[in-house]
């Protein structure tokens, strides 16, 4: 891999992650948000924590994948994936039959992290 395709592969993991938080501090309705949580078994304040937590988690990801693109980071990153992904196959499974496929486009992210792992810049 060149090194502008890995920066490229950063740019977009970066957007997505700083999208995602943004999206969960509001843009995206916090009531429907909330609502999948309840499904998960988080309601009231745990519920708002995690949503929160899980909001700056992402920025701060995204804000590592430009500043910081080590290894360890791309490890971090899919761990998290994985979790996200386990957490709704178990309490939200319909998501992976959902015609947009949420769940479906974490196997090409997680094959960006593996390249970046593989080829990144910094080898921390």
């Amino acid at each position: 891999m060149q090194p502008p395709d890995l920066k490229l592969m950063r740019y977009a993991l970066a957007i997505v992650w700083l999208v995602s938080g943004a999206l969960s501090l509001g843009i995206f309705p916090r009531k429907e948000s909330l609502t999948l949580l309840a499904q998960v078994g988080l309601h009231g304040t745990p519920a708002r924590i995690a949503l929160d937590g899980a909001a700056a988690v992402d920025l701060a990801l995204g804000i590592l994948t430009l500043a910081w693109p080590v290894r360890a980071l791309w490890l971090a990153q899919a761990a998290l994936i994985f979790l996200y992904s386990a957490i709704i196959s178990v309490w939200l499974p319909q998501f992976w039959l959902h015609p947009f496929g949420p769940l479906l486009k974490n196997l090409p992210i997680l094959t960006m992290l593996w390249l970046l792992h593989k080829h990144g810049e910094k080898q921390h």
